[in-house]
């Protein structure tokens, strides 16, 4: 197939792009592998990964509709190619239903931002994907049906570390609804040292729940981290906590199947009647890959101690050999582009699909 992905950004270098940019690059790399012609239509400065039939940089973002799509449009009249499948990766803030007549099979991925505009829909849209079961649920809440097709990470980007230093590792966007203050009393609670990975995103957050408790002898933060930086210092962790506030549902977690392809057992937040990907996704089993911290409110963090600090002693009974095997069986990037390869060849055949099931 000839295969066009448009998108914000695939990775500018190892691992530097936020998450779903990189997975818009592993997908684009596995269909590769899978035999397909993969034509990348991005920002300029992304660097599009071996293989790719061309790479054409587009410098335009934020509009309405799809940015892509004129680009798109008059490659194709000036290289007379035409397209089997269109996937659009950057949508604006609404489906567009006038470049879905363009090739056979016209698909969307879809992000956790865009299932609270559902209310602007003009029709019901279709082909469009979700990457995780919470994800897909809050969109049928909207009104909106999607296809779900878990993010995927290549099998030899992180290798497997079977022994492990006994810190407590966190890592994402410093940001409110991510509650790292959380994790670092967690870890102070139980014993543990915690490094903290990521960039202060939203810097009130830093100051207030990261900053006070930086000492260099139990709490280090560093700043960001590419993938090398990521396998030296995450690889050696004892446990990942994965944290959220009454905010904040995680939709996935990138970062989780990350710990997971390491070996690091993982703590999952997971808030009751608010239950985020790392449960109804079952990304780990609890008691096998970790333990599920599921709390009624963060506005209590006595109770996240009291249910959380039991749990993270035990977290040295977990098998880091089971973490990998779950990383392999369920959320690598081999998996999520054979996974597309079905869709797309489905929806070739029946060109409008509201909800379907990908058989593997």
């Amino acid at each position: 197939m000839k295969i066009v992905l448009t998108g914000n950004s695939f990775p500018f270098g190892g691992g530097v792009a936020y998450g779903g940019e990189r997975m818009i690059g592993y997908l684009a790399e596995g269909l590769i592998n899978l035999g397909h012609e993969v034509f990348i239509f991005a920002q300029k400065g992304t660097s599009p990964p071996k293989g790719c039939a061309d790479f054409i940089p587009v410098n335009t973002i934020g509009s309405l509709r799809d940015p892509y799509f004129p680009a798109v449009k008059e490659y194709t009249q000036k290289k007379g190619v035409s397209f089997d499948v269109y996937q659009c990766n950057y949508f604006g803030d609404r489906w567009d239903k006038d470049t879905i007549n363009f090739c056979p099979a016209y698909i969307e991925l879809v992000w956790n931002c865009w299932c609270h505009i559902g209310w602007q829909l003009q029709e019901r849209p279709f082909n469009t994907v979700s990457y995780s079961k919470v994800l897909q649920q809050d969109f049928v809440a909207r009104g909106m049906d999607t296809t779900m097709i878990h993010y995927g990470l290549p099998k030899s980007l992180y290798s497997f570390e079977k022994e492990n230093d006994g810190y407590a590792v966190w890592i994402g966007k410093i940001e409110g609804g991510k509650f790292p203050e959380a994790a670092i009393k967690l870890a102070q609670a139980a014993g543990f040292k915690i490094i903290i990975l990521g960039p202060p995103y939203n810097t009130g957050t830093f100051w207030k729940e990261v900053a006070p408790y930086i000492d260099d002898k139990n709490v280090f933060w560093v700043r960001g981290v590419d993938d090398a930086q990521k396998q030296k210092i995450m690889s050696r962790a004892a446990v990942f906590i994965s944290s959220n506030n009454n905010t904040w549902k995680e939709h996935f977690g990138i970062v989780n199947i990350e710990a997971l392809a390491m070996g690091v057992p993982i703590i999952g937040f997971n808030r009751i009647n608010q239950d985020c990907a790392i449960k109804v996704d079952g990304i780990i089993e609890d008691g096998k890959h970790g333990f599920l911290l599921n709390y009624e409110t963060s506005d209590n963090l006595q109770e996240i101690l009291d249910i959380g600090v039991p749990l993270l002693q035990k977290i040295k009974n977990i098998n880091r050999y089971d973490c990998r095997e779950q990383f392999e069986t369920f959320f690598t990037a081999e998996l999520m582009s054979r996974r597309y390869d079905w869709f797309y060849n489905y929806v070739l055949e029946k060109r409008k699909v509201h909800t379907v099931t990908i058989p593997f």
